[in-house]
């Protein structure tokens, strides 16, 4: 293997590793956390832009994507490069850990169990003030099931964000590629919104977001309907993602939610903005954990699925 190829490359050994990393241990400490570094050097970024006129902020929101996305991927670079100086089982540990930095099931699977349980248990105002740290929508006086509604939503439409579409990137461009994505998708997190402070700001990350999930937001629904097979509904999630699919605003979300609202038969509702699966109650809490199981044998079929299309493409390399 020649040093381009080598670079570029993906394994199944460090697919597997990230995957047990991040299923055995979780969320590494932050100071220890490649996505928090992101975040910091975004923060640096985002507090120069203040001496930007509004007009130009636009531009300088350009600037920044193009930054964090660059210097994520010669990072990645740099990482994989470890392998020309350092015994493979390290190497395969540190680029393990670095891929792992970009995805988070275990993370996922239990972000709304707090809220669930608060629910359960009858207290409400503790979900509530839960549900703040995961979704941007204002939560006061939100009953149970637009609360348990937001939570789905949020899990639905993250398996496109923290999982399906860095192992996409994976396959196209090994790990720099996955690291180049997370930034893109760490920076839309933080600046992408569409309110007067980062309208402007926040323009050209979310417009880049949007563009490098349209891909993997349409294969979650492939994901999600076989994952359907085993915990809801497959035809219901097809026939709801094509008929709720564009009620959203963004042009990718609607697509794994649409297909979780079929697939569980429940309705999801962002009050004022828009219904998916109109046809179906709204959920209750219980719907969580539905909804946590679907979307984890989601992420579980797509993970073997990333494992068999590598192992084709190895073999057709070595086959050449």
């Amino acid at each position: 293997m020649n040093m381009p190829d080598a670079i570029f490359t993906y394994s199944i050994e460090v697919l597997v590793l990230a995957i047990a990393m991040d299923i055995l241990f979780g969320e590494p400490p932050g100071i220890l956390h490649p996505v928090v570094w992101m975040g910091k050097c975004i923060k640096s970024l985002q507090g120069l832009a203040t001496v930007f006129k509004d007009k130009d902020k636009r531009f300088y929101g350009v600037f920044m994507v193009a930054v964090m996305a660059g210097t994520s991927f010669l990072a990645g670079l740099l990482v994989v490069s470890t392998q020309f100086i350092l015994p493979k089982a390290i190497t395969l540990l540190v680029m393990a850990y670095f891929l792992k930095s970009t995805f988070s099931f275990r993370m996922l699977l239990t972000s709304g169990k707090r809220i669930m349980t608060g629910l359960v248990s009858g207290h409400p105002d503790a979900a509530r003030d839960d549900l703040k740290a995961l979704v941007s929508r204002d939560t006061a006086g939100m009953d149970e099931p637009h609360m348990a509604s937001a939570v789905i939503e949020s899990v639905s439409e993250n398996f496109v964000d923290t999982i399906l579409s860095p192992l996409f990137f994976y396959l196209i461009l090994g790990l720099p590629g996955a690291l180049a994505y997370k930034a893109v998708n760490t920076l839309d997190s933080m600046v992408g919104y569409r309110n007067r402070e980062f309208i402007e700001l926040g323009w050209a990350s979310a417009r880049f977001d949007d563009i490098l999930n349209w891909i993997p937001a349409r294969l979650s629904l492939i994901f999600i309907v076989a994952g359907a097979v085993f915990m809801g509904s497959p035809v219901n999630a097809t026939r709801t993602c094509l008929n709720d699919r564009g009620q959203t605003p963004s042009p990718n979300s609607g697509w794994p939610m649409a297909s979780a609202a079929g697939a569980l038969g429940v309705r999801l509702e962002k009050q004022g903005h828009y219904v998916l699966g109109g046809d179906f109650s709204l959920p209750v809490a219980a719907d969580i954990a539905r909804a946590n199981k679907l979307v984890g044998m989601a992420s579980i079929l797509l993970f073997m699925s990333t494992t068999v299309v590598i192992y084709l493409i190895q073999m057709g390399t070595l086959i050449r």
